[in-house]
């Protein structure tokens, strides 16, 4: 409660503080309330909101404001050992100034950095440039959010990105990462990304991640799309993935890493796909084929087909694939239909999905799930949604979930009542 509470002040101190004329501020309220029930048969009805705002014009065109959080409430079970019945968090709130010229910033506060490989949460500042000939670098440095869960004493994390490039042509880059918990080392990762498109009908991009502390790549992934020509389009994928390199430092639960658990430290994984597709008008037929290969789980192919149509107001599709490999959870035939149509404000969409596996998994050799999702403009700025979603798999005997959501869009521009 106090994160929302928090983003709700930041936006109206700003507002007290800004002169009206100058001060255009946007934002967008989401509410969702969700109906569902969990393995051990226990009920969840949570109740989510979330805020973000804008400011912009803050005494200059060049300084903005921005912040965002939700706050959730369970009206479900009473009786919970290990999670809190209310809860909430700010995800963001910075302060942002904007050259209009040579793409340089500064960003002070909450903020989220994505700079090539480099990612992080943290409260501190991040800056970025153009320079000459090509070159570009952005730099970042404060306490990370993520490390929070015990203490922040001894807690930190720097880092930045050098690039170099040329408009449309090509831009190659490398990252660097440095966090620290409790004064010891928690992430030292190290990136190289690539984005390049020598011709207009060719463009690879990817990158690599290295783990400093393991002293080994993570992860390599890269794509080739050429195309299209005439009606055809290629799409190549390679992915490399290392899991006790990748997971090092986990923050959830899943991501423990223990022989066994849901994710096993000695697993290696690798994907090489290829994908064909023809577009004629609104439609498109696929076909494509992955290779998996798994250092523990063995080897699996993944092949199969997608006929689509895109129109005006309605999207249709379906995929049939088959998915072969060395055990019985990677030995299975996919296969899912799924429509959207709008009708004037309101629109529907129906989505099936169906997995018929060749030996039975906990007693389950068929699993599906089928979802029925509907919305009406209720505004130009607010729509209400409702989505119901029924599943059986190996994991759940019935999974049954209900959701229903409102989506409210703020605009007030200085000196009218608001924008339409």
């Amino acid at each position: 409660m106090n994160s929302v509470r928090l983003c709700v002040l930041c936006v109206f101190l700003f507002s007290l503080t800004t002169p009206a004329s100058a001060l255009d501020l946007t934002g967008q309220s989401r509410t969702y309330f969700q109906s569902k029930q969990a393995e051990d048969t226990t009920k969840y009805q949570p109740l989510t909101e979330y805020l973000s705002f804008r400011a912009d014009d803050i005494g200059t065109p060049t300084l903005s404001f921005h912040v965002g959080g939700w706050y959730g409430y369970d009206f479900g079970n009473a009786d919970y050992s290990d999670r809190k019945r209310s809860t909430g968090d700010l995800q963001y709130a910075y302060l942002s100034y904007k050259r209009s010229t040579g793409n340089s910033y500064v960003n002070l506060g909450r903020l989220m950095v994505n700079q090539g490989m480099a990612a992080s949460q943290l409260d501190g500042a991040s800056l970025g440039t153009d320079l000459k000939w090509g070159f570009g670098m952005s730099a970042f440095g404060g306490v990370p959010v993520e490390t929070a869960l015990d203490s922040r004493d001894g807690d930190s994390v720097y880092g930045g990105r050098i690039s170099q490039g040329r408009e449309g042509l090509y831009r190659i880059g490398v990252s660097y990462l440095q966090e620290r918990n409790n004064s010891l080392d928690f992430r030292k990762e190290e990136g190289a990304d690539i984005w390049i498109r020598p011709v207009e009908k060719v463009e690879l991009l990817g990158g690599s991640l290295y783990n400093g502390l393991t002293s080994a790549f993570a992860r390599h992934a890269y794509y080739l799309t050429l195309g299209p020509f005439s009606a055809l389009t290629l799409r190549t994928q390679f992915t490399e993935i290392s899991y006790k390199d990748f997971f090092t430092s986990p923050t959830l639960s899943v991501f423990q890493l223990q022989p066994g658990g849901p994710v096993d430290p000695n697993e290696k994984l690798k994907i090489a796909g290829e994908e064909a597709s023809l577009t004629f008008g609104p439609v498109t037929f696929s076909a494509d084929y992955k290779q998996y290969t798994y250092n523990l789980a063995g080897n699996a192919g993944y092949y199969g087909g997608r006929l689509a149509y895109s129109g005006a107001d309605s999207v249709a599709g379906l995929s049939i694939h088959r998915m072969s490999g060395q055990t019985d959870n990677l030995r299975y035939d996919e296969y899912r239909l799924y429509g959207h149509r709008k009708f004037g404000r309101a629109d529907l969409t129906a989505d099936l999905f169906s997995v018929a596996y060749a030996a039975e998994i906990n007693g389950i050799k068929n699993a599906y799930s089928g979802s029925l999702a509907c919305g009406y403009a209720l505004t130009t700025r607010a729509r209400l949604g409702a989505d119901i979603e029924y599943a059986r798999n190996p994991y759940f005997d019935k999974d049954v979930r209900g959701l229903v959501k409102l989506v409210y869009n703020f605009d007030i521009a200085p000196g009218v009542k608001g924008r339409k």
